[in-house]
């Protein structure tokens, strides 16, 4: 059995599949748990891989340890989406980190994720220092009253524009979660392929990013299962020039993060 994805304009890619794990619907998402000879657990949402056990700790760490260092005392910390698990896994390894909020629209995929791939959370759904929500992040943004320092967004890739998908992306949308950031706040998201051709959504995103923040700087890493540069965005009011100097160095044990392996381009 053969799973294949578009990877641009003239590219596919073909995965074998050696075993299918769980396959179906949920209310939000059609979803596949496959097993891979090279990439392990793979999932793939709506026909787009996600995720690969063989390396979502290169996507994870390059997701969450850049802005977490960047700030210079994270406390509370919003994830927006995160269903597996593993960038609050991430998160969870900085001992400044007092309360982080995990908003995910999808119960019965985190549900899935819980059963098939426990492991990648690493224990963080059982952290008392994690609250997880199963709700719209527009609506989570609207009605609360927490404050961040920090902002993971491990939302999905956006392939049309026009769709619903791409508000979550919008400069409304990160208008309404700049009311809920504390003073020098760092938010940091996935923000597609650095690919070879135009990068269309890198820089789309980029470019609502510097509408709403007044700093904003790209940063990626090759994620191999991808078959891509990945592209992710860090943005701020106040990014401080020498805690980014201090990111690219993702070895810091003083801050209680023991086990990152990958470097970053900032």
């Amino acid at each position: 059995m053969i799973y294949t994805q578009k990877a641009n304009r003239s590219d596919t890619v073909q995965r074998e599949i050696k075993r299918v794990i769980a396959k179906g619907k949920t209310t939000f998402q059609d979803y596949l748990f496959f097993k891979s000879e090279v990439h392990g657990v793979c999932i793939s949402l709506d026909g787009d891989i996600q995720s690969c056990e063989s390396d979502e700790g290169v996507y994870h760490e390059a997701l969450v340890h850049p802005a977490l260092l960047a700030h210079k005392n994270p406390k509370t910390v919003l994830i927006m989406g995160g269903g597996e698990g593993a960038t609050a896994r991430e998160i969870l390894k900085h001992k400044s980190v007092q309360k982080v909020v995990m908003v995910d629209i999808d119960k019965e995929f985190v549900n899935l994720c819980k059963e098939h791939i426990l492991s990648w959370s690493d224990g963080a759904f059982e952290d008392s220092r994690l609250e997880v929500l199963y709700e719209d992040i527009n609506e989570y943004l609207k009605n609360t009253k927490q404050k961040f320092d920090v902002v993971i967004g491990d939302l999905v890739d956006v392939d049309d524009w026009d769709s619903e998908l791409s508000k979550l992306y919008a400069q409304d949308f990160y208008k309404s979660l700049k009311k809920c950031l504390n003073k020098d706040a760092v938010i940091s998201t996935q923000a597609g392929a650095l690919d070879t051709t135009k990068c269309t959504n890198h820089k789309k995103i980029k470019e609502v990013l510097k509408e709403v923040f007044k700093e904003v700087k790209s940063y990626g890493v090759v994620v191999p299962s991808f078959y891509h540069l990945w592209g992710f965005l860090i943005a701020g009011d106040s990014l401080n020039k020498l805690a980014l100097e201090r990111a690219k160095n993702l070895h810091v044990e003083s801050l209680g993060v023991e086990s990152i392996n990958s470097s970053f381009i900032l």
